[in-house]
């Protein structure tokens, strides 16, 4: 199985290029970007010509005999529950089967000009693009870094064929001078300033992500297999660069749907818990029961992002983000599903030139570093620690942390993982619903913004050099023209 590493990298929103023979100037940026997709296509129809015959789904759930039965960690696992089990609350409306419902991305990026290239893949994979919106927070230093996130954008759409630049109206940006920055999970907070009340579904990702071909009607049919209200889909993401086709079709993992799952977690820095190294499930119908959330990609009702909020106040941690929100989650009612086919693509490559003094400047140890230790071990009851009042980004009063242990095998007390065996065989937990939750509000950022709030059709697109362009639309480059064994058509079904 492939066992993604788990967020092995210094910083989510970590950079990287192959800058080697670029010369950088306006014209050369333009011209590669332009190249774009239209002429990928081209090459792949020749590609596809040449295919072998197509490979089939060898799973039993798609009536092959003697096939490979649901999978995770090596275990065969129940895709459906038995009757009298405890069942999720249900959606509450229809908005995932709605073309109009609106998908908001959640984005922060670090010195990062692939945001623009992620802006752009977020309309230009999208089946319904109109729906889509996009909150940014971005961290660059003024003086350094002479890219913006829409300006790039802006450019790789017009290589794109847009005379304007489209979906503006979309785009809302906080900038934040870099030098300031206090670690991802205070960039990913920021960004909550941005959920507005007719957001319906919140998608949070990495600056360097390329997206499946229609991955927005995707991801509201995953949601919707999972027939809970308080349903999160999230897992480690696949590479770029050797798991995604140019034309957006996914190449891993067949013929048995191979997916990333996360089955266990060590102890961190700071003695916090982190996520381990994933696992490999396979042959999943549908998506299925975790006890871990992921930040690297966070799909779910805008509800979750309403309640369960990123702390601003976790300044300078790295390990900790990721379990702090799961217990948080978990105990507000809200249930992690590892999804049964991959959808989001991160760009994992390292040491390209243009990277140089970029990564991870914004590590060190800021102010607020041991109160945010203090703010995590009041959160996870550790035995001897202070307690700290929370506020809005406390643990939820629909399970306990009691249950969670029984639930995960996971003791965020002692920091250890139990061993319990469960990966995979996790049942359903019940709790007494609070109806508000579902028409909760943002609570108010609880100190002044550190940048600038602005809307991106309000504003003139700043100008930018433009051999960032060329870097950020590097990324895609990257991808293989190959398709895959089993067709993307085939796939979704």
């Amino acid at each position: 199985a492939r066992a993604p590493a788990a967020r092995a990298t210094p910083h989510p929103q970590t950079l990287s290029t192959d800058m080697c023979a670029r010369a950088g100037t306006g014209a050369s940026a333009a011209a590669s970007a332009a190249g774009g997709r239209a002429v990928l296509f081209v090459l792949l129809a020749a590609s596809l010509a040449a295919t072998a015959q197509e490979s089939k789904c060898q799973c039993e759930m798609c009536g092959v005999p003697g096939g490979r039965k649901s999978m995770v960690a090596g275990h065969v696992v129940e895709t459906e529950p038995r009757p009298g089990d405890p069942r999720p609350y249900p959606p509450k409306d229809d908005s995932h089967v709605r073309n109009d419902t609106t998908v908001h991305m959640l984005l922060s990026a670090f010195r990062d000009p692939r945001c623009g290239q992620t802006v752009a893949n977020a309309f230009l994979r999208a089946r319904h693009p109109e729906r889509i919106h996009v909150g940014i927070v971005q961290q660059n230093l003024p003086d350094k870094d002479n890219f913006d996130c829409i300006a790039v954008y802006c450019e790789l759409m017009k290589a794109e064929g847009h005379a304007k630049c489209p979906y503006l109206e979309r785009l809302e940006i906080v900038r934040v001078d870099a030098s300031q920055s206090k670690g991802p999970i205070w960039a990913r907070a920021i960004g909550a300033a941005l959920v507005r009340p007719k957001h319906e579904f919140c998608m949070q990702v990495d600056a360097h992500v390329d997206f499946m071909e229609h991955y927005d009607a995707a991801l509201m049919k995953m949601w919707a297999l999972a027939e809970n209200e308080y349903a999160v889909l999230s897992t480690y993401v696949g590479n770029v660069k050797q798991d995604l086709s140019k034309s957006g079709h996914v190449l891993i993992g067949h013929p048995y749907y191979e997916i990333p799952f996360i089955c266990s977690t060590i102890v961190g820095g700071h003695g916090v818990v982190r996520n381990s190294q994933a696992t490999g499930a396979y042959c999943l119908p549908r998506p299925h029961l975790s006890f871990t959330w992921a930040a690297g990609w966070s799909f779910a009702k805008c509800h979750f992002e309403r309640n369960v909020p990123n702390d601003p106040f976790l300044e300078g941690m790295f390990d900790g983000e990721e379990f702090s929100r799961m217990l948080r989650l978990w105990t507000h009612g809200y249930d992690v599903y590892t999804p049964h086919r991959p959808v989001v693509f991160h760009d994992y490559t390292h040491g390209r030139p243009w990277q140089q003094g970029r990564e991870s400047t914004w590590n060190g140890n800021p102010p607020g570093l041991p109160y945010a230790k203090r703010r995590y071990f009041s959160l996870v009851d550790k035995k001897g620690a202070e307690h700290v009042e929370l506020g809005p980004y406390g643990l939820g009063s629909q399970r306990s942390i009691d249950q969670y242990i029984e639930f995960a095998g996971i003791d965020p007390r002692t920091s250890l993982f139990l061993n319990k065996d469960n990966c995979g065989k996790l049942k359903y937990v019940p709790f007494i619903e609070d109806p508000n939750k579902v028409k909760s509000v943002m609570p108010p950022y609880p100190v002044e913004l550190p940048g600038a709030l602005s809307k991106a059709h309000e504003e003139e697109v700043p100008s930018i050099d433009l051999k960032y362009v060329e870097y950020a639309h590097e990324m895609i480059t990257i991808e293989k023209l190959q398709e895959p064994t089993i067709s993307h058509k085939q796939q979704k079904n």
